[in-house]
C-alpha cells in the first residue's frame, strides 16, 4: 500500500482558536506548546495548521498581512451591537496573544512544528482558500485586500484568485512557507468557504494551475532541502459533481456545493497526481454529515493518492439549551454514550464507503476550552460548551485510525461522578 493512503488520521487545527483561548498579554510559547499537545493527545498523525484566509497569517511573513494588524477594528466593525464588546475582547487577546509570541522570538507555526516533530507527527501548512469568516469585511484584514478592493469576487468578501494579481500574491504566500518553515508539505482547505474563484464552471481551470503550479514548487523546494516529496492535500466539496441543491444527511444544502460547482477539478488533480490526499467535506454538518466518500475513493483507484473524508463531532441535539447542572448522573452518561455512539458510525460510515483514514476539521476548540476550564475553573452548562462534550470528542479522536479501534471505543463506558465525567484512560 503506497504511504498516502496509510497517513493515518488528519486533523485540521482551527487558525485561531488556540490564540482565543490563550492567556493574551501573558501567553508564553510554553503555554502555546501545551495547548498543541492537547491536540496531539487526540492521536492525529498529520496535524494540519490552519495559517491564514490564506492572508492575514499567523505566522512572520514578508509577503501576507500578520494576524493581529488590523483584526481589533475589523472585528469590531463586522459584529456591531449586542456582540461587539464580547468578540473585540476575543480579537484583543489574540492580537496581545500573538504580538507576545513575535516578542519573544516565535510564532504559532513554529512553535506548532516543534511540538509536532517532539511527538513524530507530520505538520502541513493549510491555508482557508477565500475564507469569509469576517463576512463582507474579510479583506480588510490584509494590506493585499485594502490597496485592491476591485479585485474581490462580486458579492464577496473575498479576493478573486482568477485575477492575476491575486494569484501572484497566493503563490508567494505559499512558496515562502515551504522554504521558510520546516514543514511537511501545503494543505488547500477549499471547504471553509463557498465562492473559491468567479465563475467557478468556467475559471476552474485557475485552481488547477494553483494546485499544479504548487505541486512543482513543493517539488522543486524538497529537492532544495534534500527532502523526499512534500505532501499536498485538499479538503473539497462532499461530491464530484452532485446537482445544487442536493441534500446530505446533517449538511446544508445551501453550502455544499459538488467540487465542480465550487471550481475544483479533483478529477484532473488526481488523473495528474498533482495531490497526495483529498478530505472530501461538508460545510458545518451536524451528526452524521458525511460526504459521498465512495466516488473519491472510485476516482483515486489505485493510484498513490488517500481519500481521508472529513467527520464533524456536532450531534444536531447538541445545538439545543441542555443544562448540565439540571442533569443527574445517569442522564449525563447516556447523553455521552449517544454522542460517542453518533461520532464513531460516521467514522465507520466512512470507511465502509472505502476511506483511507479520517480527518477531522476544528475539533481542536474541546481539547483548548477543556484545558482551559481546568486552568480557570471556568462553567460552562450548554451541552457543546461543557466538559461531558468537549471529553467524549476528545475520547473518540484516539480512535479514529481503524474500524477495529471505533468498535473498541463503542465498548467503553464514561465515568461519570456527580457533574463531573471523563473517560477511561
Amino acid at each position: 500500500m503506497s504511504r498516502n493512503k496509510k497517513l493515518g488520521t488528519i486533523q485540521n487545527n482551527d487558525v485561531n482558536c488556540m490564540l482565543v483561548s490563550g492567556s493574551g498579554e501573558e501567553l508564553t510559547a510554553e503555554e502555546y506548546v501545551a495547548d498543541i499537545g492537547h491536540l496531539l493527545d487526540g492521536g492525529a498523525d498529520v496535524m494540519a495548521q490552519d495559517l491564514g484566509l490564506p492572508d492575514p497569517v499567523i505566522y512572520r511573513s514578508n509577503v501576507a498581512t500578520t494576524w493581529d494588524k488590523h483584526l481589533v477594528e475589523v472585528t469590531a466593525a463586522t459584529w456591531p451591537g449586542e456582540e461587539q464588546d464580547v468578540v473585540t475582547e476575543q480579537a484583543v487577546t489574540q492580537v496581545e496573544g500573538i504580538l507576545r509570541l513575535f516578542e519573544a522570538g516565535t510564532d504559532p507555526l513554529q512553535l506548532t512544528i516543534e511540538a509536532c516533530r517532539q511527538r513524530g507527527v507530520a505538520v502541513v501548512a493549510s491555508y482557508r482558500m477565500n475564507a469569509e469568516d469576517w463576512y463582507a469585511n474579510t479583506w480588510r484584514l490584509s494590506d493585499f485586500g485594502r490597496a485592491h478592493p476591485d479585485w474581490r469576487i462580486p458579492d464577496a468578501g473575498c479576493l478573486d484568485p482568477a485575477v492575476p494579481g491575486v494569484y501572484e500574491q497566493r503563490m508567494a504566500i505559499f512558496t515562502e512557507v515551504a522554504q521558510e518553515y520546516d514543514v511537511d508539505g501545503i494543505e488547500f482547505n477549499f471547504r471553509r468557504w463557498c465562492k473559491m474563484v468567479s465563475n467557478p464552471l468556467k475559471n476552474h481551470t485557475v485552481l488547477t494551475r494553483m494546485v499544479r503550479d504548487t505541486r512543482r514548487m513543493l517539488d522543486e523546494t524538497a529537492a532544495a532541502k534534500g527532502r523526499g516529496r512534500l505532501l499536498l492535500g485538499v479538503r473539497v466539496g462532499p461530491s464530484l459533481a452532485d446537482p445544487p441543491g442536493t441534500e446530505y444527511p446533517g449538511g446544508d444544502p445551501r453550502v455544499d456545493p459538488s467540487c465542480r460547482d465550487l471550481g475544483l477539478d479533483v478529477p484532473t488533480w488526481v488523473e495528474e497526481e498533482l495531490v497526495d490526499c483529498v478530505c472530501p467535506s461538508l460545510f458545518w454538518p451536524r451528526l452524521p454529515g458525511v460526504p459521498k466518500t465512495a466516488e473519491f475513493v472510485a476516482l483515486v483507484g489505485d493510484r498513490n493518492i488517500g481519500v481521508y473524508p472529513s467527520v464533524f463531532p456536532l450531534p444536531a441535539w447538541g445545538e439545543d439549551e441542555i443544562s448540565i447542572p439540571d442533569m443527574s448522573p445517569d442522564q449525563i452518561r447516556d447523553m455521552m454514550k449517544r454522542h460517542r455512539a453518533e461520532i464513531c458510525n460516521a467514522a465507520l460510515q466512512c470507511y465502509d464507503d472505502g476511506a483511507d483514514g479520517i480527518s477531522t476539521f476544528n475539533w481542536s476548540h474541546a481539547a483548548l476550552y477543556s484545558a482551559r476550564v481546568q486552568r480557570e475553573g471556568t462553567k460552562m452548562t450548554a451541552y457543546r460548551g461543557s466538559l461531558p462534550y468537549m471529553r467524549t470528542e476528545l475520547f473518540v479522536h484516539r480512535f479514529l485510525g481503524s474500524p477495529g479501534e471505533l468498535q473498541e471505543c463503542l465498548k467503553k463506558e464514561p465515568i461519570v461522578s456527580g457533574r463531573d465525567c471523563r473517560w477511561p484512560d
